[in-house]
């Protein structure tokens, strides 16, 4: 059960970036979000395009570091390149924002942004370490710490001191800064006896800078959109579809990410230490985990989506949210199954150019589908162009993974959970729930209860047999820890 032990490192963060979202758009008008999304529009595009391939080798190369005792040197390899990465990003604000004529309020979040990025990026490497060596105490304390204290002054500084969205920022760079000054000393000794490895880091960035280019490919999708709703309908358009997009993505990808935690790790383990045949056998696991959870999870979401709309969204947004909500939640599903599982072939493999043969085309279609799509159909219009993008990534992404490593995907499997979450979605549609908190928490643990009686009876992804291996082995552990203490007890 290793695979679902990560899971309250991002469920944690997913409740606070709810509460967040409850909160702050009771306090900015959709222009205002509008703006605040801009900033956050960028600040991730170049988190995306400057450190993304840190991270990545951080998570990929961890265990064959160990393997070769080579952990000091990759970690003072990692930071140095942060380190450079950081002094680019501070020039480079420099020069653009010296000569481009932003207003000053727009700098000066920028420059908050920046020191935003950096600070998590140094977060970021920390938690990986731990993610990669998988120490679940750790990752959890600094995850859900951060998240915790980043929203929670966030959302303090804007509701009693006035801050707007520089607020909300301020609050992230505490967040992040909290995980430095805890991880402080353990990254010391990290490094400790270390040396600079320049052909570790060239091969760390040979395999990662695709990956980080097509990362940033997918925010610059995301980019995209918000600048074409900008365009075309304004700034208050542009809160109402970075509300519903945030809802969306934080809900539908809850179980891909709290399960992501774990998964990427434990199929790398299984490739480095086993080969081929240990990956495909973790990779099927993975996967009937991962459906067994977040089908369901997004079929409940879809149900539910009004609910959601009414109680996390303000007054301000909430009608026009609910309408969008089905359908973004249904392209971030097609988004999260390719990103959190087809793409891992091309990780095993090591050919991770290959990623950009679904990103790239996935923007174009994204593009073309916006511009056609918004002036005929207003903010609905990009939500379809979305799903049709992930659609066709998510195509191509399949028939990339057959060719070059092929994953499992339990279609038998898939289909007993397809069902069984319709049938939970027919009780919950029967159901007249209020339209407020308390009939969403009953709609969940209505779905739940439901879903979780199924899951037990049927099986459902293996889940109650993984639950039964996992007591049997805990009960065996137990039983050989007494032996080795009674016999301890004798011999003394």
């Amino acid at each position: 059960m290793a695979l679902l032990s990560f899971a309250p490192a991002y469920l944690v963060p997913v409740l606070t970036t709810f509460f967040g979202i409850y909160a702050i758009t009771r306090i900015l008008s959709p222009s205002e979000y509008g703006e605040y999304a801009f900033v956050m529009s960028v600040m991730l595009l170049v988190q995306s395009g400057l450190f993304a391939w840190i991270d990545l080798g951080t998570k990929r190369f961890f265990e064959r570091s160990v393997q070769a005792d080579k952990l000091a040197a990759m970690c003072r390899t990692l930071y140095l390149a942060l380190g450079i990465c950081s002094l680019g990003l501070v020039a480079g604000c420099a020069a653009v924002l010296g000569v481009s004529g932003v207003p000053s309020p727009l700098v000066r979040l920028l420059w908050i942004a920046a020191a935003v990025i950096i600070a998590k990026e140094i977060s970021l490497v920390s938690k990986n370490l731990e993610l990669a060596a998988l120490g679940r105490t750790r990752y959890m304390l600094m995850e859900c710490g951060e998240s915790v204290i980043g929203v929670g002054l966030g959302v303090a500084l804007c509701w009693y001191f006035d801050f707007r969205a520089d607020g909300i920022l301020y609050g992230m760079l505490a967040g992040a800064l909290s995980v430095v000054a805890f991880d402080a000393r353990r990254t010391l000794l990290r490094m400790r006896g270390g040396a600079i490895d320049f052909g570790l880091q060239k091969e760390i960035l040979v395999f990662s800078a695709p990956v980080a280019i097509a990362t940033l490919i997918e925010f610059a999708m995301a980019s995209i959109d918000r600048v074409m709703v900008q365009f075309f309908l304004g700034a208050y358009d542009l809160g109402i579809y970075a509300i519903a997009s945030s809802i969306a993505q934080r809900a539908v990808t809850a179980v891909f990410l709290a399960l992501g935690i774990a998964s990427y790790p434990l199929l790398v383990r299984a490739f480095e230490r086993g080969g081929r045949e240990a990956a495909v056998d973790q990779a099927r696991q993975n996967v009937e985990v991962l459906m067994a959870l977040a089908i369901p999870a997004w079929a409940g979401f879809t149900v539910a989506s009004g609910r959601i709309a009414t109680v996390l969204a303000g007054p301000a947004y909430a009608e026009r949210v609910a309408d969008l909500l089905p359908l973004a939640g249904a392209g971030i599903l097609a988004y999260s199954i390719r990103v959190h599982y087809f793409a891992h072939s091309q990780h095993l493999t090591g050919k991770t150019w290959s990623l950009l043969v679904a990103s790239v085309p996935a923007v174009l279609v994204n593009i073309v589908a916006n511009a056609a799509l918004l002036p005929w159909m207003g903010i609905i219009g990009t939500v379809w162009a979305k799903l049709l993008a992930y659609v066709v990534a998510l195509g191509i992404s399949i028939i990339q993974s057959q060719r070059q490593f092929p994953l499992p995907f339990p279609i038998r499997e898939v289909t007993r959970i397809s069902l069984a979450s319709l049938a939970m979605c027919g009780l919950l549609l029967v159901i007249r729930f209020p339209n407020n908190s308390l009939g969403l928490i009953e709609l969940i643990a209505t779905g739940a209860a439901m879903y979780g009686m199924m899951t037990i009876i049927f099986d459902l992804g293996r889940l109650r047999s993984l639950w039964l291996m996992h007591r049997k082995s805990s009960e065996t552990a137990d039983v050989e820890r007494l032996g080795m203490f009674a016999s301890q007890r004798r011999l003394g």
